[in-house]
């Protein structure tokens, strides 16, 4: 359930971009709304006419015009990748893969290359992929082939980098930084893997 009290808050008290911190919904709500708001300003649009901000229903309350949203702040939002110490523990080094066929994971791995990587120059086969989503670092191409895999994810396809791919959450982790990911979704389904490495919670 989304606390609207918390979304307001934020929209008018945003919190400092720290990619040392997990990202709430709220916030992605906050942030969206408000960069409706500056695009509708840049274009020469009025927020009080469009219903936007404070003057529709999500910031300004239930007497304002109903705010609609045509895609989810969560799938529209950018933001930073929690830092590799959140993983840094057994339940995120874990690896419970599905296919415990090595061979079964890489053809897991080519299709997914084959789904976000089509026409793409000296496209990786499964085996490829699977180790750069393994590796401690990337080239340049291999950072863009692994950003946009993760760019265009499915989310069944996600939670099968660790079921199907037996890839642990400390190495997408890993990856996602790597690759510069900024997919809130993407990032924020790692969440339920993180703690925090200070406090040992979530």
């Amino acid at each position: 359930m989304l606390d609207l009290l918390q979304v307001r808050h934020a929209y008018f008290h945003p919190p400092p971009d720290d990619p040392g911190r997990p990202v709430t919904r709220e916030e992605l709500h906050a942030l969206r709304e408000r960069r409706r708001v500056e695009g509708c300003l840049m274009r020469g649009g009025d927020p009080r006419e469009e219903g936007l901000g404070e003057h529709g229903s999500l910031i300004g309350g239930p007497d304002k015009p109903l705010t609609l949203f045509g895609s989810q702040p969560e799938r529209a939002g950018r933001i930073h990748p929690l830092p590799l110490a959140w993983f840094d523990h057994p339940r995120g080094r874990e690896r419970v893969p599905l296919y415990r066929d090595v061979e079964r994971a890489h053809s897991f791995f080519a299709m997914l290359a084959g789904d976000h990587l089509a026409g793409m120059p000296e496209r990786p086969s499964g085996r490829q992929l699977a180790s750069l989503f393994r590796a401690s670092s990337l080239s340049g191409r291999e950072k863009s082939q692994v950003w946009h895999v993760f760019a265009c994810i499915r989310r069944a396809d996600l939670r099968g980098l660790r079921t199907k791919g037996g890839l642990s959450v400390y190495e997408i982790a890993r990856a996602m930084l790597l690759a510069e990911t900024r997919r809130a979704w993407v990032i924020r389904w790692t969440y339920q893997y993180a703690l925090d490495p200070d406090s040992g919670t979530r």
